[in-house]
């Protein structure tokens, strides 16, 4: 975790607005992951979890931590590092203990709300759903095979996973290369290198063209592909964002 932290606890990776943090954290607390508590100058990690966020008052609700005489370390007041997981992405806050206090009868300890939330954004890696005609028909071509047509499903910076229709000459292997993807991305032409990532199972046998997911990963691009799909995809993640705000 400590390697993480050295990357996470970043300006870049600093969360602008609480309103954004409070999202964040709220999805932390509802899973119920536990989190990691670094205290400041301490070689050892403790673990805990978020049992209530209150922004109102500025504080949060975490588990006593295990093992259990990190609690000492950490009641004297100084700083410490807090750091979780929310939807596989890396997140992160700096606090100082309040005061321990009972909480549904177990022991926990009442912190600061903090002023600073980092979230690793690694958005090249993010998969972002695609809006309805938002990408045309993407169109594969193979060597030594027939090109193969399908629709996409997400698409990240680095990849996309969409349905193709079923190849019925040569069966499509992971690990294959792909000379050239096209697509379409709202109105813009687009093409790259790829290579097969994943083959999942046919969808449906009884369809006379059945379709099957598929995952590539993008090879090559050019900085124009690049910028186009990573700029789509940072513009819906911030979409997905406010819609799951709207939802709190």
């Amino acid at each position: 975790m400590r390697e993480v932290t050295a990357t996470l606890f970043k300006d870049e990776n600093r969360l602008t607005t609480q309103q954004k943090a409070e999202v964040v954290l709220s999805r932390l607390q509802q899973s119920r992951e536990p989190i990691a508590v670094i205290p400041t100058g301490r070689a050892e990690e403790f673990t805990s979890m978020i049992l209530a966020l209150d922004r109102g008052k500025g504080e949060i609700l975490i588990d006593e931590l295990n093992p259990e005489h990190g609690n000492a370390l950490v009641l004297h007041g100084d700083p410490f590092f807090c750091l979780g997981k929310s939807e596989g992405v890396y997140v992160g806050f700096e606090t100082r203990v309040i005061d321990r206090v009972m909480w549904e009868g177990y022991g926990a300890l009442r912190v600061h709300y903090p002023k600073n939330t980092y979230y690793l954004q690694r958005r090249s890696f993010f998969r972002v759903l695609v809006n309805p005609g938002d990408i045309n028909r993407v169109e594969i071509e193979r060597r030594g095979a027939r090109n193969l047509t399908g629709t996409c499903h997400d698409i990240s910076g680095r990849g996309m996973r969409l349905l193709l229709t079923s190849p019925t000459d040569f069966v499509l292997s992971e690990g294959e290369y792909l000379p050239q993807v096209r697509f379409e991305l709202e109105g813009v032409e687009l093409a790259s290198e790829a290579r097969v990532r994943f083959v999942g199972p046919v969808r449906n046998t009884r369809i006379r063209q059945p379709m099957r997911p598929v995952g590539i990963e993008f090879l090559n691009m050019s900085p124009n592909f690049e910028q186009r799909v990573m700029a789509y995809v940072q513009r819906r993640d911030r979409e997905t964002l406010r819609e799951r705000e709207r939802r709190y």
